[in-house]
């Protein structure tokens, strides 16, 4: 049996080596639009942007593909699937036939729609060309405006102000995060980058972008132009789901998959971001964008086609690096319910604990991992010790 893996990211690289872990004996291609080995993207806000880290960790190396002998094939575009012939069709022409496929193909950062959006010195951040093109804006005294207060415009922000860059962050809600917080954590991320000299800018939009005078570009905000010397979208995520689309598989907010990874099509799967799949924490379908999500569904899938009975039910968790602060979610964060907190936010590390009919919903942890791996254990237990106990910093989550 030869699987086709479109998409070589996160998802695609660890649905590879899932498959031959699990004892997969057929042929395995993987087919990437970039020129890269399969990388891994979260540091490219972080560590590679700021020029602590060279390059992202590598997910599948010349030399991991020759010991699993996967046939990678770099910058290679799909334009189409037969999925009566079983083919793949690639940009150049040539065909790749499969027995089964894997769409791990993720997305592109969302643009702007206002005038000047095109301009050169407008930027996404999603690729390593991407990285190394904003990081020599990151010079002392330059503007920065990002626009998105989601998490990837508060990780760049918070990188660019490390390297001593005046940055302007535009959210065009009410408050940051709004999708993935609740109104509390917005409220704290808001102040700290506040405290750290971002400008930040709610319920606020682009009207147009223009060549500037003194700096690179000139963006009509409502209260008059401002000049930058360079802009990043940080809008969110447009799914490349067109593949999906004109072979006829079910797309609703992403591919829809079961539990197995498996679409519409019983010989196509999908993983990753572009995978919209239920999940019994989220009381529904989830799709979820995170480094977690897209490794671990992954290996389910490539274990699924192997032939092992794998059902992905894992509970949503992403994490955020900001200044000197470690955020991480666990669960499916509500907006009605106020939660228990333990910590304070001034001492720099707590959690806050949603809990709901005396069960552990979510959790959102600043500067306290420990908390995250106990949580854990509760959310899958069902099980919750009460509020006045999870408040006390004197007992010991870990012991409990």
């Amino acid at each position: 049996m030869d699987v086709v893996i479109v998409g070589a990211g996160q998802s695609g690289a660890w649905v590879a080596r899932s498959l031959r872990e699990a004892g997969h004996q057929g042929d395995i291609t993987l087919l990437g639009r970039e020129p890269h080995a399969p990388y891994e993207r979260p540091p490219l806000s972080k560590g590679v942007l700021s020029g602590a880290e060279e390059h992202p960790p590598v997910l599948l190396g010349p030399q991991q593909c020759v010991a699993l002998r996967v046939d990678f094939r770099p910058g290679v575009e799909v334009v189409g699937i037969d999925r009566t012939g079983h083919r793949v069709r690639c940009a150049d022409g040539s065909a790749v036939r499969y027995d089964k496929l894997v769409l791990a193909t993720g997305g592109r950062p969302r643009a702007l729609s206002c005038p000047g959006a095109d301009l050169p010195g407008v930027h996404a951040l999603r690729t390593i060309e991407d990285c190394r093109v904003l990081a020599r804006k990151l010079v002392p005294g330059n503007r920065l405006l990002i626009v998105g207060g989601g998490w990837i415009g508060l990780e760049i922000a918070a990188t660019a102000r490390h390297k001593q860059v005046e940055v302007t962050v535009l959210e065009a809600g009410t408050r940051l995060c709004a999708r993935s917080l609740p109104p509390r954590f917005s409220a704290f991320l808001l102040d700290r980058h506040r405290r750290e000299g971002v400008d930040v800018r709610l319920s606020t939009t682009v009207a147009s972008i223009e060549s500037g005078r003194e700096r690179a570009l000139a963006v009509q905000l409502p209260g008059g132009p401002e000049e930058f010397d360079a802009v990043v979208v940080g809008i969110g995520l447009a799914l490349d789901t067109g593949l999906a689309e004109a072979c006829g598989l079910e797309v609703r907010d992403g591919i829809v998959v079961d539990q197995t990874g498996q679409t519409s099509d019983p010989d196509i799967y999908a993983a990753g971001d572009v995978a919209n799949q239920p999940n019994s924490w989220a009381g529904g379908r989830l799709r979820c964008e995170s480094w977690a999500n897209a490794q671990n569904q992954a290996i389910a899938v490539g274990r699924a086609i192997a032939g092992g009975e794998v059902a992905y039910d894992e509970i949503p968790w992403f994490w955020s690096d900001q200044y000197d602060l470690n955020l991480q979610v666990l669960g499916v964060p509500s907006n009605e319910l106020e939660g228990t907190l333990r910590g304070s936010a001034e001492e720099g590390a707590f959690s806050v604990f949603q809990i709901s009919e005396g069960r552990l919903r979510s959790v959102l942890s600043v500067n306290a991992p420990r908390d995250i791996k106990v949580d854990k254990r509760w959310l899958k237990q069902g099980a919750c010790p009460p509020p006045e106990v999870l408040a006390d910093r004197s007992v010991r989550l870990d012991k409990l």
